[in-house]
């Protein structure tokens, strides 16, 4: 009993390793999909025009590709000024997870 005590708090301690402050809402262990705030302009003087969208994927956490970038997302979308940001988190048992970061702004005209 003792030694599946151990290494159930060993475990979850592990896998809290994992994430540290790469995703500010804790994600759930089986499944997860939630909606996050990012950055944002205080002032709000930034007309919202467009909104555009980069993701990155994992299979396994062996493997991972895509650019979820914020500045690089407004620069391939042409965006100019950046009003706000928001993710999106999609995982399931580590076996493939998402994550997507949603730049809104002014688009160069």
């Amino acid at each position: 009993m003792k030694l599946y005590i151990g290494f159930l708090l060993l475990s979850f301690l592990t896998v809290s390793c994992f994430y540290g402050e790469v995703y500010k809402p804790l994600p759930g262990l089986l499944y997860t999909n939630i909606h996050f705030d990012g950055d944002f302009d205080p002032e709000n003087n930034v007309k919202e025009d467009t909104i555009a969208t980069g993701c990155v994927q994992h299979f396994l956490r062996l493997y991972s590709w895509g650019n979820a970038g914020a500045g690089s997302i407004a620069k391939e979308n042409g965006i100019i000024k950046i009003s706000y940001i928001d993710h999106h988190l999609v995982e399931f048992l580590f076996i493939y997870g998402k994550y997507c970061t949603y730049v809104h702004g002014q688009k160069n005209l």
